[in-house]
């Protein structure tokens, strides 16, 4: 059975030994970063913090920074992770979401007379050079205005005076589109951001290759095994939310509006720099009545940011591969880095490859795309090596590009603005290349049979000397 709220899905970490509470007090400003940090950085559990210095809330931290934990939030085991989302996310359309008119999420009413926004959220600084404090794990809903379809991500909002906060989203992303469409209009953007919900909202929120058009909540749906996500309308926008989630903020983009924003540690592991950057204006949020509070920690590999990227990023490139570009795709590996993909194709034609090269270009994220034959493991460096080495020649088959980046000193590194891309293709041709020496499949599929009878014997056996 899917998970109806956050609160079954750290139920069920629990139960799995996959969650740590804390109930010392820790102090929001860089102790609580410092502690996740610590965590992530031994592999281990998901965090909930009971005692958070001047907040009254516990606040859920490095959710999904394991793959357990993502495979534990789709209630499948590890290895099938992949595929399920294949499978759940191919047929469409996907199921609409089901509205519903009470919910917890509204158990307590905020105004704009009575909303304090720092009474909602902790003044969490996760790295020492960040620019304030952010709210850096919700869930923010907006609607494009040509279609009215729905667009949920997670963008990072730093805290400001007066209920408002800055909110960074490349200008390439879909809230960036949005935005941009409505000051086209001269008109604010309304948005909502929910906090908290059934943890496939989030993975659904992270998959790469969607148009500007497919619902995150309908795909969430759909890899609910199709049972609808139960949605509420907001108080006073024109937006829906998770009914289940446990703090709902409502406010709007300001037209024309630029301030200050930055710097923040992001995922590269570097500090983005401080730029001109939108403004939301909150203006009324409700709440659950004892709500808890979910929070990411940025930074070096890994995190829950990576490990959502690297998985989402490779259930929903090879979904956009195999439907657009080439169905003969084996495999898509998303390194850790969240900018480098290694795709294994078997080739149906001779320039195949490149034309996944510059699908996946295309993408926001990918900046360096390796594409093998489907007998290279894309998981593996030395067969990926391998196959660069013996099967790529430079000077067609590796491909430079500029285009528009993300995050990361590179994407800058000469004060242009301006991102590289690079491809190679480490793909044999269809024709004319020498057979690879190695054994008969059906030799090592005996071999396979054997093995047991090969390795009974546990001794090792030693060259006499002498």
């Amino acid at each position: 059975m899917p998970y109806r709220d956050i609160r079954q899905f750290i139920a069920r970490l629990d139960a799995a030994g996959e969650l740590l509470e804390i109930d010392a007090e820790v102090d929001p400003n860089e102790e609580l970063g410092a502690v996740c940090r610590k965590v992530l950085d031994e592999g281990g559990p998901a965090l909930l913090f009971n005692n958070v210095k001047d907040y009254p809330y516990p606040v859920f931290t490095n959710m999904m920074g394991t793959k357990d934990r993502i495979a534990l939030a789709m209630d499948v085991p590890l290895e099938q992770v992949g595929e399920t989302f294949l499978g759940r996310s191919r047929s469409r359309p996907w199921p609409q979401a089901r509205m519903t008119h009470s919910a917890p999420c509204k158990e307590v009413v905020i105004p704009e007379a009575e909303l304090r926004l720092e009474d909602l959220v902790p003044p969490a600084v996760n790295n020492p050079d960040d620019g304030g404090a952010f709210l850096n794990y919700g869930l923010v809903v907006m609607k494009d205005p040509d279609s009215g379809r729905r667009n949920m991500g997670i963008y990072r909002l730093q805290l400001r005076p007066g209920n408002r906060t800055g909110i960074w989203s490349s200008p390439t992303s879909h809230a960036g589109t949005i935005r941009a469409k409505n000051d086209l209009r001269g008109q604010p953007t309304e948005v909502a951001v929910a906090i908290g919900g059934d943890p496939l909202l989030y993975l659904a929120s992270q998959v790469q290759g969607l148009n500007l058009g497919d619902d995150e909540m309908e795909l969430a749906s759909a890899l609910r095994g199709g049972e609808p996500v139960e949605l509420v309308k907001c108080d006073t926008v024109d937006l829906e939310v998770p009914a289940d989630a446990e703090i709902v903020l409502e406010g709007r983009i300001l037209h024309g509006v630029r301030e200050a924003e930055g710097p923040y540690g992001e995922y590269p592991g570097y500090y983005g720099p401080v730029g001109e950057q939108p403004v939301i204006q909150f203006h009324h949020a409700t709440r659950r009545r004892s709500p808890v509070y979910v929070h990411t920690y940025i930074g070096v590999p890994p995190s829950d940011t990576h490990a959502l990227g690297q998985m989402m990023g490779e259930a929903g490139l090879t979904a956009k591969l195999r439907n657009d570009v080439a169905p003969t795709v084996k495999e898509v590996y998303c390194a850790l880095d969240m900018h480098t993909v290694v795709v294994a194709l078997k080739k149906t034609y001779e320039e195949q490859a490149k034309h996944v090269i510059y699908a996946l270009w295309a993408t926001r994220t990918a900046k360096t795309v390796i594409v093998v034959d489907d007998d290279i493991d894309p998981r593996n460096q030395e067969e990926v090596y391998w196959a660069i080495a013996n099967r790529s020649h430079a000077p067609r088959d590796v491909m430079m590009g500029d285009g528009f980046g993300t995050i990361g000193p590179a994407i800058d590194k000469y004060g242009d603005g301006i991102a590289s891309k690079l491809g190679i293709d480490a793909t044999a041709p269809l024709k004319g290349y020498p057979a690879m020496s190695r054994p008969r499949p059906e030799m090592a599929a005996r071999v396979r049979e054997r093995w047991g009878e090969l390795t009974a014997s546990k001794k090792t056996k030693l060259r006499r000397s002498g």
